[in-house]
């Protein structure tokens, strides 16, 4: 009795799984119908792909990467919008690199320094021309004027071997200045014959208050001595206008001067006097002559310097 009932439900499990499975065909079959489209036309064959050779991986040699770096960003970031700098991933921006050349901190330094010493004597020029207008402006300071009041020629002798003769003068110094006084220091005389050097002699200081004058005595000789001997060339020369009664000869002086306004200020100064052209007048066969007395003699010229 017993295997009756075990044939008995062995038939109903697999009756039971022939039904579940036809079932499942029914739905299978279904789907497909609906899936299939309506057109009975066969698809169109799949291109043949290539075949490629498997590749082989290639070991990597080296170093492993460093870990713990951020991932690249993108070339072409999101929106449009430029992603932030990354040195590790971008090139440091243009601006980073400088146009200019390098330049050591020493050189930096000199032209510094050149700058601050050009701008330190440009400064004291400034001022040394100011307080020089100002001084000008506050003192106004003249050259002094010079007058050949007499000339005189003396002790004339024309001979070749023996030439002689004695020049005096009396010269006017006048000083023209209301705040300053001159003291001439140093004054060297000399007497020329047609810029033909024939003497020369040292005349003493003097001291002129403000607008005062005085009268300075010249005296040169000369007696044809080794110190200073005249050409015979110029000695016919001067006995040949001494025939025609007039000898003409310069007076020139180199003047060293200070001028002074109390103790606060001091200029010291050279200066060149001009008395050219003084016609001495002879009389007859006289050996001795004096200064014409014509409208402009004796008028001199300074140069200051």
């Amino acid at each position: 009795m017993p295997r009756p009932t075990n044939m008995a439900r062995h038939s109903s499990s697999s009756s039971s799984s022939s039904s579940s499975s036809s079932s499942s065909e029914d739905l299978s079959n279904k789907k497909e119908e609906h899936v299939q489209p309506q057109s009975t036309e066969p698809n169109p064959p799949l291109p043949p792909q290539p075949q490629h050779p498997p590749v082989v991986p290639t070991p990597q040699m080296g170093y492993p990467p460093a870990m713990g770096y951020p991932p690249p960003y993108p070339n072409y970031p999101p929106n449009g919008q430029p992603h932030p700098y990354n040195p590790y991933t971008q090139p440091p921006p243009a601006h980073y690199y400088p146009n200019h050349p390098y330049t050591p901190a020493g050189a930096s330094g000199r032209s510094a320094f050149v700058r601050g010493f050009l701008a330190t004597l440009i400064i004291l020029i400034i001022l040394i021309c100011l307080s020089s207008i100002i001084t000008w402006l506050i003192l106004r300071p003249q050259i002094p004027a010079f007058h050949v009041d007499s000339f005189a020629v003396s002790n004339l002798n024309l001979s070749k071997a023996d030439f002689a003769a004695t020049w005096d003068a009396n010269v006017t110094a006048q000083n023209p200045n209301h705040k300053l006084k001159i003291y001439f220091d140093q004054i060297q005389s000399f007497v020329y014959y047609k810029e033909n050097f024939l003497s020369s002699s040292a005349v003493d200081p003097l001291l002129l208050e403000t607008e005062t004058r005085d009268v300075m005595r010249v005296r040169l000789a000369t007696n044809n001595t080794v110190d200073h001997i005249v050409g015979n060339w110029v000695v016919d020369e001067i006995a040949r206008e001494r025939n025609g009664g007039v000898l003409s000869f310069d007076l020139r002086m180199v003047v060293f001067a200070t001028f002074k306004s109390g103790a606060w200020w001091t200029r010291h100064a050279s200066m060149k006097v001009f008395c050219e052209d003084l016609k001495v007048n002879f009389v007859g066969a006289e050996n001795k002559g004096v200064l014409d007395s014509g409208k402009d003699s004796g008028e001199c010229d300074v140069y200051y310097g």
